[in-house]
């Protein structure tokens, strides 16, 4: 749970007052630069933005920086890059929702990556890109090498180091999106688990269970659907800093936004669909065993009659003195249960 204390102190503030709205306990950061072009790549790690500034452009420029804590840190990056102050804003607003804003001189957007915690809990990590003319800078609140296959990618593939700014912002959206397919699979095979415990023996554990499969599947549609749209306005080829040939790759993301979020309608049917399964199943129970229970009482009730009749206190009752009274009334007891049954059977309620 991020940090509700910052987030509300931030709802009372100006727009582009720079607050910290996460819970990264401290204020370490890292600035990881990466320059690159067909011949050749260099990995760093520098210590102030104006290293990154005097560093040797080879071609492309990638900072990543990792740790959102460090507001002033965060705002000199912005002054010196020339940041507009409502891009850092909704930087360090961590809950931000996904979006894509086009400036003048750069293109911002903000993305979730998606993971699973223990169990089906969703664990989102907000990532912002910053793209300029050759030039891209990412924001992520924690370390947690998001950017390790196309780091990879990048030192093996020298046709990939040839290519622009904004080919790798599609190759990080790309594999963030692709991830959303990661999280829906273990998704899918805890619904596909408890749906078959459900129709085995739906324990009110299980109704635990579905509801919290019901959450995540909510926070899984509310993260993904604004991916859609930003897919959809990058693929257009109406934004100046992507080129017209990567706007037909950001196509496949819009294509893969589309297909979970298909999936995503169809678990929340399912779902709802389990809700209806579990209810029914308890009904059922409560039914089967009223049934049972109306079942004795039909059978008792002619036997309680007779005992509660020939257990007044009447001092002139003729059987009382007879011989076989007591026989005879369990075996009339008996051909009553006998009839019952029979009857209940013939009906097909037993």
């Amino acid at each position: 749970m991020k940090n509700k204390k910052n987030y509300y102190k931030k709802k009372q503030q100006p727009p582009g007052t720079l607050v910290y709205t996460g819970d990264q306990s401290d204020d370490s950061q890292e600035l990881h630069l990466i320059t690159y072009n067909k011949d050749k790549i260099v990995h760093k790690k520098i210590k102030t933005i104006d290293e990154f500034i005097n560093e040797e452009n080879l071609g492309i420029k990638w900072l990543d920086v990792i740790g959102l804590a460090n507001v002033h840190s965060i705002e000199e990056i912005g002054q010196k890059l020339k940041i507009h102050r409502l891009i850092l804003e909704d930087i360090l607003n961590t809950r931000q929702r996904a979006k894509l804003e086009d400036y003048d001189d750069s293109l911002f957007l903000v993305i979730k990556k998606l993971s699973l915690l223990e169990g089906i809990e969703i664990d989102a990590k907000q990532i912002s890109i910053i793209i300029k003319e050759n030039m891209v800078i990412t924001f992520q609140e924690y370390d947690e090498d998001a950017f390790k296959l196309i780091k990879k990618r990048l030192e093996e593939g020298a046709h990939v180091r040839a290519l622009g700014a904004d080919d790798l912002t599609y190759a990080i959206v790309d594999s963030i999106v692709d991830g959303y397919f990661d999280v829906m699979e273990i998704l899918s095979e805890e619904i596909d688990k408890t749906e078959n415990e459900l129709m085995d023996d739906p324990k009110k554990e299980i109704l635990n269970r579905i509801y919290s499969l019901k959450r995540q599947i909510v926070f899984f549609r509310n993260t993904v659907w604004p991916v859609r749209d930003i897919a959809n306005t990058l693929s257009r080829g109406e934004i100046k800093l992507i080129d017209q040939k990567t706007s037909y790759y950001f196509r496949d993301v819009y294509d893969h936004s589309i297909q979970v979020i298909e999936l995503i309608e169809t678990y929340r049917d399912t779902i709802s669909g389990m809700m209806d399964i579990y209810l029914s199943s308890i009904s059922s129970k409560t039914n089967e065993v009223m049934k049972i229970l109306t079942i004795f009482s039909a059978i008792f009730i002619p036997l309680t009659f007779l005992a509660g009749v020939y257990g007044m206190n009447f001092i002139y009752f003729p059987e009382l003195k007879w011989r076989y009274g007591y026989l005879g009334f369990w075996i009339v007891s008996i051909l009553i249960t006998a009839a019952m049954i029979k009857y209940l059977k013939s009906k097909k309620w037993l």
